[in-house]
């Protein structure tokens, strides 16, 4: 079989896409040397890491960059990718085209087989975007009804595919995600001493990172804060990343939350690179994430797999997540919130057995697993392409 995959997101490992792009890219040829799995790029494409054994490379031609990168990254996406998977594959045995993102063609002469994490922009008004926006998921989401077969990251995004996508149940595969091999446990002493020299984040302190946008809720985890430190507990509320829009529906003004509850001497806003993500993830007394909606929810995958405890929104697909490993909260209720992540400050016993719990229950989700469950779907869609 030859599997070829949408590369355009080779070039951006540390986001979303690009990482499980990258994990199932270095696992595909290991469960399954015996298949052919091409990586296809547009030429214009930024450089990327190397390829890992296992995987070859394909760069194409792609027409009308001049004429805007958005352009060029539909073109490539409907015409470039399916006419050059084609091209490759005529004659060669079963193939499919892998699209990881929510961004498959809608027409293509090899089936194909899309990853949708989540349908966000269809669900959340605030999502929506401009009229561009709004054409470009109305093209995808037309197109993926015509996919093959559909993959996503829960039981619930693929509720939520089936229901507004109106595609079959069995044309959808929950396949869920999995923490990098850099998330693993270590020792907490030495990583809170190397928090306090680069961050300067110094004593107990409850972490979260996932993105600010309205969705991931973080307002409700400042209003929780505030009432902890009103009750005297004297943890530090460490806050990473930055918005990535000024539009105050989609991207709440934390600062000015920040000091309309007087946090600002123990809030902290920091800026974290992707690898110093376990650094954090091991240093922090508790692991708070309140989102609204996921389709899959890594970060607390991730701070488990740290030893880091969690506390989680009950919503969503976190709960498929973290199973019994973690402490669920309903997003909305602020006492709730603080009500849990004082338990777990305050009670050492707690706080171990969700180290403890967490940790057995990220060791749950693998690569291995992904790209197993994803070669099943990808070897019962495939079909030959003759020449002519």
């Amino acid at each position: 079989m030859q599997v070829f995959i949408s590369g355009s997101f080779w070039a951006q490992p540390t986001v979303g896409s690009g990482q499980y792009l990258h994990g199932l890219a270095t696992w595909l040829p290991r469960v399954a040397p015996q298949h052919r799995f091409v990586l296809v790029q547009p030429a214009a494409a930024p450089a990327g890491p190397p390829l890992p054994p296992g995987l070859a490379g394909a760069t194409v031609r792609q027409p009308a960059i001049w004429l805007g990168r958005n352009l060029a990254k539909l073109i490539f996406e409907q015409i470039t990718l399916p006419r050059a998977a084609a091209q490759l594959a005529r004659g060669h045995g079963p193939a499919v085209v892998l699209v990881p993102y929510f961004a498959p063609p809608l027409r293509s002469a090899l089936p194909v087989v899309t990853t949708v994490g989540d349908i966000i922009p269809l669900l959340l008004p605030e999502y929506r975007g401009g009229v561009h926006v709004q054409a470009y998921m109305a093209l995808v989401r037309r197109a993926v009804r015509r996919s093959a077969h559909v993959l996503t990251f829960s039981a619930h995004s693929r509720a939520d595919i089936v229901a507004h996508l109106g595609l079959p149940h069995a044309q959808v595969t929950a396949v869920p995600l999995a923490a990098g091999e850099q998330y693993s446990p270590g020792d907490q002493e030495a990583a809170r001493a190397e928090v306090a020299r680069r961050y300067g984040v110094e004593g107990p302190f409850i972490y979260y990172v996932g993105g600010l946008d309205a969705r991931k809720n973080v307002t409700t985890l400042l209003r929780a804060f505030a009432l902890l430190r009103a009750r005297g507990v004297g943890a530090t509320l460490v806050i990473a990343g930055r918005a990535l829009g000024r539009n105050p529906h989609l991207f709440p003004d934390l600062d000015r939350l920040i000091a309309d509850l007087e946090l600002g001497a123990t809030v902290r806003r920091i800026e974290v690179p992707h690898a110093d993500g376990p650094l954090l993830y091991r240093a922090c007394a508790v692991f708070a994430f309140p989102s609204r909606y996921e389709g899959f929810g890594l970060p607390p995958l991730e701070a488990m797999a740290c030893g880091a405890p969690v506390v989680v929104s009950d919503a969503s697909s976190l709960p498929e997540v973290v199973g019994e490993a973690a402490l669920r909260v309903a997003p909305d209720d602020v006492l709730g919130w603080a009500a849990a992540l004082g338990r777990v400050l305050s009670d050492p016993n707690l706080s171990a057995e969700l180290r403890a719990l967490g940790l057995a229950r990220a060791a749950r989700f693998s690569y291995r697993r992904v790209a197993e469950e994803t070669l099943a779907v990808l070897e019962r869609v495939a079909t030959p392409l003759l020449p002519r």
